[in-house]
């Protein structure tokens, strides 16, 4: 007894904690089976694993170790555990980057692998530029903030998941994400939900978001949402047509044609507009991840801006498709030229963005949607990573020429087949580096309003107007434009400290320290177009299905070949020097490969750009435009492309542009070193392959230049598949028992036999007469994939190329016909070869190479060629793809086949194991591609009698054993103890194997649910043991009792963690009447109505002292600004300070306090610490660019100093006004040129409400709305007279 005390207590001490409680899982190991993942990996701080032929409900347990460790439970397990179409997947999400064991436990065995490299990501760029508290819901070392809610959300649960925090609860997507539906779900708000416009009414769309987003970013609480599969609202869940009567299976979202809080008629709809969130990441599980028909604004707001709201986004992931507008937007609020709440810290990487295609747009230009990655009124913004895709408006930085926005970085992105926006940029400083644009169709960088991007290490492949500098200017080092058409008008430089003006506020900040990471050169990046495209290919987009590392991926992998000239292949270069003169090239380009460093010159016919060329690697990377010689070119393809092209288009399918012609006059490739040896082989078969065995070939280096380090190699020639003769009947069925046949190869001997069904049986007819001539020979690939015993198929297959019907099949899988795609049999006879191509490429007039001969497909995508006996191949013609195929034996045709199936259980169902059910078809018309297939017949189990076995009899000292035995295999189950027949059966708590059960009439009784009482208490039992876990009220007949970690104690007064709240206890009973602080061993906390109030700021009297509340907590050591009682006040060591008159800092500024708070109406200088600052509207910003009001007067301000130099127009919120020497100049009337426009101003301030006639020293003007309308043409009648009027001016 003794020692059963000792352990109790051991136990108890262990666990029963009353705050702060932490329960450890008990650690248990495994012994590792055979069985090995199909597939595994690490990619961006996640983990992922597969295994094919196990379903999620037999994954018992998933553990992984390393830098970080732990398992997955919960909901984690629930939705990061799931099916696949054949097999599971596992992703664990949230690790520090290292090596990783994954274990994952299962019913039939355990699978681990150790060695798994979790990658860092690159968290290069201005999102996390002097920023070390993490982007997102995430830290900066990949795991999960504290305080996080993570929720998943599923195409099944998107209108039914809930989020609660703070006695608030959303349920659905769209309300939760959607804030500016709160107020019009509010009652007595209704009016604020109404706008008329154009004398129409709209009237924003309700929700019940209760403001959810703004209370947990008020709290520090992150928030992750992560996205399982396909979450639709446009009801396609592919990529498709998008029509708003299909659409709307989201609730809570905006409204599609309506004025929906912040936007126009038209604008806006099917959104998730976010209001004053912080620590925000929405991101995808797996590879299939997606958000269809709906978007994303994450937006800032004025009276939430000083608390630090509308900053930290993070979006991952995720594939945005079919979005009627945008798909991600990202909007803070300006005031004149003033941004009082920026939008800030956002990150968007690892995306893939996709054209839609709308029916019935809101406005007429967005019938491909609208923008794709938008950023309006904020600053440092990282966009990485991204792979967007026949997008027509893709990425608007700043919605006007008045529109302020800083510090962005795009990194890593792939534009392919795009129009526009790549991007259209305004009063911002933008970094770009290592990013590709491909077939832009209209074009790729456009820069306005003194917009300045320094353009890096880029590739412009087949791009119109690269660099389109309206105003501004963009710097452009080290980029790389192959066969780019229209305007060029960046500056290229040669050196990366050269500067160049823009005009912008931020000009130059690519050279300076102070204001970027590029002088530093912290930031990862490819001094390589080349080398940039293997890290793209590697880690750009969403999560692959197969993940490599950059160092894995091939230089040909990156080809950009079959893009701009499919079907082109490169001539094999392998003796040097190789001349050649190609002549005229029009409308595809001139490729060759080549084994070593080499020396090319190249001659053309001309060197204008519209009619020379261009020499490119396969990655796209260009080395000599027009004539000219590039030296110490290495091993590879590359090609030699007209320079000019015609645009391809955009949208849902881009195609490619066409190129133009050039004529090469000559082409030399030498090699590099004339000494080095570059291969060069040539292949025999030196053994047959037979049906029993491999065969041989051979190759051989041919080249004679230099010493060859590899004279010959060998491969490995699959064995052939038999060929059968025909059936021979041994033994004919009969109506009871089954019959034999037997065929037997014709080159080698080999015998197979087959069963011939019973005559009558279900489902058949007869065994068919023996055919007189070889079967067809069919390859349906939906079926079979590349296992074949007739066909030796190498190559890659793809579920992904659309469907094609053929022969009454639908056909989803296809063979992707490639350069390494290679199909050979052997006909035994003369016959037909009939190929099945199509889906979402259509082969029609492309060719397929049937043993080394071009065979054209008809329009049907069909062809059919005469084949000899003997060896056939088949290998790439154009790039097309192959369904289906079928070699049928001359004498013989190929019908439409219906199936005819007999069954025959070929292997008995047991208890414990499945039995087989064979299915054989016995049709003979047409051609069987499915000749046999089996059914699992489930196991039976076990069939136990409800009768009592007494397997060990008990004695009057020894309990004895009963259990019910299965009647077929005699399996036992509910095995259970016979007490000894002089003891009687024990009831209680009783100490075993370390843990407390619950024992009734001699039994461990699972089903209580209850106090139990032994020596050391009353305890709260579930499931037969005790609760450790459980704290809450158990009530019995009689009265309520307070269970704390298990243990009942009615005297306990303090904190209790209950039902996800904490709780106020006296006595063993919430109190629900004090209001005050409590304390516990973490500090004192404000209590109201029986639980912590998190959302109380203020000051609380307290054991006849006054404290100082912040969110619930005191906190009597605090200094700094709070928000009390609607104002944000001054308070120093936790009291309220009146008397201090200066500036105070916080995490969202700096601020100007007086008589204890923030003095919103002061404008003007303050010295602080030596240094003079700017304070406009109680906030510091001494990079104020506008008019403000300084000591009584109103003053131009450049860069937070009065200019008294400046004359010009100058800004504030109440308008723009007309400066002379750093001064408004109230009497002055007339015209000021002001950002390319020419303004009237009237009593110092820009008239834009007047309309008429104004004059200047170049003549008299035509003035409407305050600025010349260059495009009127007519006459105006004033006070003066009537006018005659043409472009703006009036003549005579």
């Amino acid at each position: 007894m003794q020692k059963i005390r000792k352990v109790f207590a051991k136990v108890v001490a262990g666990l029963l904690v009353v705050s702060n409680l932490a329960i450890a899982a008990p650690s248990m190991t495994y012994a590792a089976s055979a069985s090995s993942f199909t597939t595994v990996g690490g990619w961006n701080e996640m983990m992922y694993a597969t295994i094919k032929g196990v379903k999620d409900a037999d994954v018992t347990a998933v553990s992984y170790s390393g830098p970080v460790s732990g398992s997955l439970t919960g909901e984690d397990f629930e939705y990061l555990v799931r099916d696949t179409s054949d097999g599971v997947r596992v992703d664990v999400m949230g690790l520090k980057p290292g090596t990783y064991t994954l274990t994952v436990t299962t019913k039939t065995g355990t699978y681990t692998q150790s060695g798994i490299e979790v990658n860092e990501q690159d968290r290069s760029g201005y999102a996390h530029y002097n920023y070390t508290n993490g982007v997102g819901a995430y830290n900066d070392d990949g795991t999960l903030k504290d305080n996080a809610i993570v929720l998943y959300v599923t195409d099944e649960n998107k209108n039914t998941v809930t989020l609660s925090y703070g006695g608030v609860t959303v349920s659905g997507i769209g309300n939760i994400l959607n804030s500016v539906g709160k107020a019009c779900g509010e009652a007595g708000h209704e009016t604020e939900c109404k706008k008329v416009s154009k004398g129409k009414t709209y009237y924003g769309k309700g929700n019940t978001n209760q403001g959810i987003l703004q209370l947990l970013a008020e709290n520090n609480i992150p928030l992750v949402i992560r996205m399982v599969g396909a979450v639709s609202e446009s009801g396609l869940y592919k990529t498709g047509t998008w029509a708003a009567a299909n659409a709307g299976l989201i609730d809570g979202l905006t409204d599609y044609d309506c004025n929906d809080y912040g936007g126009s008629v038209g604008d806006n709809g099917h959104m998730a507009r976010m209001k004053s969130a912080k620590d925000v990441t929405i991101e995808g599980v797996g590879t299939d991840a997606a958000m269809d028909g709906w978007g994303i604004h994450f937006m800032s707001e004025t009276s939430t801006t000083a608390a630090g709201l509308g900053k930290s986004f993070e979006v991952r992931n995720l594939t945005f498709m079919n979005q009627p507008e945008d798909a991600i937007g990202m909007e803070g609020v300006q005031d004149g030229s003033v941004i009082t709440a920026p939008v800030e810290r956002c990150w968007i990487h690892n995306n893939e963005f996709y054209s839609p295609s709308i029916t019935g747009p809101a406005e007429s230009d967005k019938a491909e949607g609208d923008g794709s990655c938008d950023f309006k009124r904020g600053e440092y913004l990282t966009v990485s990573y991204n792979y967007f895709e026949g997008c027509h408006k893709t990425n608007l930085v700043g919605s006007s020429d008045t529109s302020l926005q800083y510090n962005l970085t795009y990194h890593h992105n792939i534009w392919k087949g795009c129009a526009a926006r790549q991007p259209l940029g305004r009063q911002a400083n933008m970094h770009f580096y290592n990013n590709q644009f491909i077939g832009t169709t209209d074009y790729a960088m456009n820069t306005r309003a003194n917009a300045y991007i320094y353009s890096e290490y880029n590739l412009f492949f087949m791009t119109k107007n690269p660099m389109d500098v309206r105003s501004g200017a963009i710097k452009s080092y080290n980029d790389s434009f192959s066969s780019c058409i229209g305007s060029m008008t960046g500056t290229v430089v040669t050196d990366k400290s050269t500067k160049v003006t823009s005009g912008n506020k931020y000009e130059n900040f690519d050279t300076n320290a102070s204001l970027s990471y590029i002088p530093s050169g912290d930031y990862q990046l490819q001094t390589s177009v080349t080398d940039a495209a293997k890290v793209l290919k590697a880690y750009n987009g969403c999560m692959p299905e197969n993940v490599k590392t950059s160092g894995e991926v091939t230089t040909s992998e990156c080809s950009l070949l079959s893009y701009c000239a499919p079907g082109v292949t490169p001539i094999n270069i392998s003796e040097y020097p190789y001349t050649a003169a190609p002549g005229k090239i029009s409308k595809t380009v001139y490729a060759f490969t080549v084994g070593g460093t080499v020396d090319v010159t190249v001659s053309f016919a001309s060197e204008a750009l519209t009619t020379t060329g261009c020499l490119v690697n396969e990655s796209g990377e260009c080395f000599q435009v027009g004539s000219g010689t590039v030296t110490g070119l290495p091993a590879g393809t590359y090609m030699i492309m007209p320079c000019n092209i015609q645009s391809g288009s955009n949208g849902v399918n881009p195609a490619a542009g066409t190129f133009k012609e050039m004529t090469i006059n000559s082409l030399t490739v030498s090699a590099a070193d004339p000494n080095a040896h570059y291969h060069h082989y040539v292949s025999e078969v030196t053994k047959e392959a037979t049906c029993t065995e491999e065969g041989e070939i051979t190759y051989t280096c041919t080249a004679t230049n230099g010493t060859c380090d590899k004279k010959t190699y060998t491969e490995v020639i699959p064995k052939k598949a038999h060929t059968y003769g025909n059936w021979v009947i041994e033994k004919e069925a009969t109506e009871t028992e089954t019959g034999l046949k037997r065929h037997t190869c014709t080159i080698c001997g080999a015998d197979e036999t087959d069963i011939i069904p019973i005559k009558g049986s279900t489902g058949g007819t007869e065994t068919p007469d023996v055919p007189v001539t070889t079967d067809s020979q069919v390859q349906n690939f939906t079926e079979s994939g590349m296992t074949s015993n007739f066909y030796t198929i190498t190559g890659s297959t793809s579920t992904s190329k659309g469907s094609v019907t053929y022969n009454g099949l639908t056909l989803t899988t296809c063979l992707k016909m490639e350069s390494k795609t290679n199909i050979t049999f052997k006909a035994p006879s003369k016959g037909k070869l009939t190929l099945v191509f199509g889906g979402t490429t259509s082969a029609s007039g492309k060719t397929v190479n049937v043993n080394g001969t071009a065979a054209t497909i008809g329009t049907d995508n069909i062809v059919t060629v005469d084949v000899a006996a003997g060896n056939v191949t088949v290998t790439k013609g154009d790039a097309i793809n192959l369904f289906y195929m079928v070699y049928t034996p001359d004498g013989t045709t190929e019908e439409t086949h219906t199936h005819n199936y007999v069954s025959k259980v070929t292997k008995e169902a047991t208890c414990t194991e499945a039995g087989v059910l064979t299915y054989t078809c016995t049709s003979t018309t047409g051609t069987c591609d499915k000749k046999t297939y089996t059914e699992a017949i489930p196991a039976t189990g076990h069939k136990f009698s409800t009768e009592w076995t007494i397997d060990v009899a008990p004695t009057d000292t020894t309990p004895g054993s009963k259990s019910h035995h299965c009647t077929v295999c005699g399996e036992k189950t509910d095995v259970t103890e016979i007490p000894a027949t002089g003891v009687v059966g024990k009831t209680g708590l009783y100490l075993e194997d370390g843990a407390w059960v619950y024992y009734s009439n001699g039994k461990v009784d699972t089903e209580y649910a209850g106090l139990a009482e032994n020596e050391y208490g009353v305890w709260y039992v579930s499931n037969g043991t005790i609760d450790w876990n459980y704290t809450g009220f158990v009530s019995t007949s009689d009265k309520t009792d307070l269970v704390i970690n298990g243990q009942v104690n009615n005297s306990y007064t303090g904190l209790v963690l209950m039902d996800n709240a904490w709780k106020n206890i006296k006595n063993g009973q919430i109190d629900t009447e004090y209001t005050g602080l409590v304390e516990n061993a973490n500090g004192a906390y404000y209590v109201a109505n029986g639980e912590i109030d998190w959302n109380y700021t203020g000051f609380v009297t307290y054991n006849g002292s006054e404290h100082l509340v912040v969110n619930g907590k005191a906190d009597d050591t605090f200094t700094g600004i709070v928000l009390m009682d609607g104002a944000w006040k001054y308070i120093k060591d936790g009291s309220y300070n009146t008397e201090y008159t200066g500036l105070v800092e916080n995490a969202n500024g700096t601020w100007y306090v007086t008589a204890g708070g923030i003095d919103w109406d002061y404008s003007g200088y303050v010295t602080s610490e030596g240094t003079e600052n700017l304070v406009i509207r109680g906030r510091v910003n001494n990079s104020y660019i506008g008019v403000a009001e300084i000591n009584g007067e109103w003053l131009f301000v450049n860069n937070g100093k009065v200019d008294l130099t400046y004359t010009g127009l100058g800004e504030n919120e109440y308008g723009i006004w007309y400066i002379e020497k750093g001064t408004i100049v109230w009497d002055y009337t007339g015209l000021v040129l002001y950002y390319e426009k020419w303004w009237y101003v009237s009593g110092g301030k820009v008239d834009t409400e007047f309309t008429g006639i104004a004059e200047n020293e170049n003549g008299k003007w035509y003035i409407s709305n305050g600025t010349i309308d260059w495009t009127y043409t007519g006459q105006v009648t004033d006070a003066n007279g009537t006018w005659n009027v043409v472009n703006g001016k009036v003549v005579s």
